[in-house]
């Protein structure tokens, strides 16, 4: 019984959501460009660009300035991190824009406050990537 109790807190605490443009397939894009954040010290712009290299896009990850010609796509992030005994990650935000006008074509938000019930960042990364990249 405390088990189950234990694994509705947890899936309550955590949070995933998207939102994408209606008519927009970015599934269809091939080529997308993960924008580096200057102080990502924990390697999440290539986490995501290996995960979509894994879903079979031609993605890379890098400064704005090294932006390869034919980008469709551009991926940029806000991670937040917090410290209880270790480093953890407790929220994510992505943001997918037209490389060509920059206008946004879906955003995604995962939330987890709770290191204990949560997930390593490649995890979160990655259920998140795969939820707005695979086309379904």
């Amino acid at each position: 019984m405390l088990a189950l109790l234990g694994a509705l807190l947890a899936a309550g605490c955590t949070q995933m959501t998207t939102r994408k443009v209606p008519n927009q397939a970015i599934w269809s894009s091939k080529h997308i460009f993960v924008e580096r954040r200057l102080a990502d010290n924990y390697g999440v712009a290539e986490d995501m660009a290996r995960d979509l290299r894994d879903m079979g896009y031609d993605a890379s990850s890098g400064a704005l300035t090294m932006l390869p010609p034919g980008t469709e796509l551009i991926v940029s992030y806000d991670d937040m991190w917090t410290w209880d005994f270790s480093t953890y990650m407790i929220e994510f935000d992505v943001q997918v824009r037209n490389a060509r006008n920059d206008k946004i074509v879906a955003v995604g938000h995962y939330f987890r406050p709770s290191m204990v019930f949560g997930h390593p960042p490649a995890a979160m990364i990655h259920e998140l990537m795969a939820k707005l990249f695979k086309h379904a």
